[in-house]
């Protein structure tokens, strides 16, 4: 820069005596507009005081509009005239006060920018004075004009203060319930500050906008009887934002933060909880389908980012995976899935978790995020092991057995493959080992029940020792002591009912193969104990 001024005084620059030294720039954090070109500003008094100057011009423009219903004083298009001519008096004012102080001034611009806007609705939507067509023509043109005052104001404040007004506006002022040209009106904000946001660099404007827009369409799809176009303008809302998100990330080479990226999911979810309630209205069979196709768009984005981003970790992987877990239980597993194919969610899931660990990175090990995905998993998983537990407890359909018998499978397999993860975690080693056995006692016995009292005894008694042979062969402890929950099912059948009410050969039975199972598995246990010494 200063061989540019010198060149253009023609100064002959003088040679330096000793060697200049230029410290390298640091690089660790990206170059924004407001690190580079301007120092950051601390907030300064009378910035409230604008914006609250700021809402008096917006409600006094709002009031012009509106005036002609109350008094008559003027005709309708004089009052848009004037309302017109009152926002473009902000913005030159805003102009002319830039050099003094662009902080403040760039309010005025933000002013204007929300009068044209809400102006060009009331044009259309309470006096109808311009055609659909020409009222888009006319957001359309002042979006660009928005954009356009951005590139020479370049204040964060100016695109913020303007979509803030620009989507709550009309919903104080009640011009959103009069026709469906607001759902594209907000259409054309979100499109213009999606824009902005790249130029502005600010990840802060993609909030505050994709937060107001789905507000604002959610509010506007209470009062009107479309609810399939409303479907359409948030699902456009959505890929708007997720696009302009994504396009930002790679113009500035510059991923979410892991900060900015948890500010994004609680309005996904409000994406999620309202978009699903309208499609519930125009399409119950596909709302399910279409909600599961939103959860595979951002997981898509995501998958696109990271091969953009190689060699980074991407911090917006936690909350994808958590938006995507709770879309999948809500629509895939309770609205998609019957009552008869739940039952078999949770037999695969337990084969999956098998061979499938993830373990998230270690700075954002603690992120609630990477929590939800395994809350859902564990919900899943007890809801249905407990609805298995009580089918077989009951058993009214014999088809419960089949899959009682392939649960019970499925959590051995768990239990006799994933050696390093019971070691790291042995009390869901312990858990696993305790549901397998409640399972099996309630299979075994209705299978063997029409058999005869010594076949439920028998069955129960060899399932224990089968349990402590293989903890004998693997010398697993825990393993070993979990079989005595069974034997004391089994001997508490063989002493208290067995003993009591069965035949006498029964009787007589039952106990010798009780005495017989206790003392081989006492005698196993004993050499258990040996281990720990």
């Amino acid at each position: 820069r200063l061989s540019s001024i010198e060149r253009c005084l023609d100064i002959t620059p003088a040679i330096p005596r000793q060697p200049i030294f230029i410290p390298k720039p640091d690089v660790s954090e990206p170059q924004t507009y407001d690190t580079v070109i301007k120092p950051s500003e601390t907030p300064k008094p009378g910035n409230w005081m604008g914006t609250l100057a700021i809402i008096c011009f917006i409600l006094a423009a709002g009031f012009i509009i509106k005036l002609s219903i109350d008094t008559g004083w003027l005709t309708p298009s004089r009052q848009i005239g004037i309302a017109y001519l009152f926002g473009f008096a902000l913005i030159s004012s805003g102009f002319g006060l830039l050099k003094i102080d662009s902080g403040y001034a760039s309010l005025l611009p933000g002013g204007g920018i929300i009068v044209l806007y809400i102006t060009t609705l009331a044009a259309h939507t309470y006096h109808h004075l311009i055609s659909f067509e020409t009222a888009i023509v006319a957001v359309s043109a002042v979006s660009l004009l928005c954009i356009w005052l951005y590139l020479h104001i370049k204040h964060d404040i100016y695109p913020i203060v303007a979509a803030a007004g620009s989507y709550i506006a009309p919903i104080i002022l009640g011009l959103h319930t009069e026709t469906v040209f607001s759902l594209y009106y907000f259409i054309m904000c979100s499109f213009a500050f999606c824009i902005i946001s790249i130029w502005v660099h600010s990840r802060t404007l993609t909030l505050i906008a994709s937060y107001m827009a789905i507000f604002s369409t959610a509010i506007v799809g209470s009062t009107l009887n479309q609810p399939s176009l409303i479907v359409i303008m948030l699902g456009l809302h959505f890929t708007i934002f997720i696009g302009g998100t994504f396009a930002h990330s790679i113009f500035k080479q510059e991923p979410l933060t892991e900060i900015q990226a948890g500010n994004f999911f609680p309005v996904l979810l409000i994406f999620y909880a309202s978009e699903y309630h309208f499609l519930f209205k125009v399409a119950p069979s596909l709302a399910p389908w279409i909600s599961l196709g939103f959860a595979a768009m951002l997981l898509a984005l995501y998958l696109l980012a990271k091969k953009a981003f190689p060699t980074q970790t991407l911090s917006s992987e936690a909350v994808v995976i958590a938006f995507a877990s709770i879309v999948g239980f809500h629509a895939g597993y309770m609205e998609l899935m019957t009552e008869s194919m739940r039952p078999w969610l949770f037999v695969f899931i337990i084969i999956a978790s098998a061979f499938i660990s993830y373990t998230p990175p270690n700075e954002h090990k603690n992120s609630l995020m990477y929590k939800i995905p395994t809350w859902c998993l564990v919900t899943i998983l007890l809801v249905e092991y407990f609805s298995i537990v009580s089918h077989l407890y009951t058993l009214r359909d014999p088809s419960w057995i089949m899959v009682g018998l392939a649960a019970f499978a499925s959590i051995w397999f768990a239990i006799l493959t994933n050696n390093e993860h019971k070691q790291r975690f042995p009390l869901s080693g312990t858990i696993l080992l305790g549901s397998a056995h409640l399972i099996a006692i309630l299979a075994f016995y209705q299978i063997t029940k029409d058999m005869g009292s010594l076949a439920v005894s028998a069955s129960w008694l060899i399932y224990a020792l089968a349990v402590i042979v293989i903890a004998s062969s693997r010398k697993d402890a825990i393993m070993a002591r979990s079989a005595t929950f069974i034997l004391a099912f089994a001997t508490a059948k063989a002493l208290l009912y067995d003993a009591a009410s069965a035949p006498t050969i029964i009787r007589i039975f039952c106990l010798i193969l009780t005495g017989v199972v206790l003392y081989s598995s006492g005698f196993l246990m004993r050499k258990i104990a040996q281990w720990s010494r």
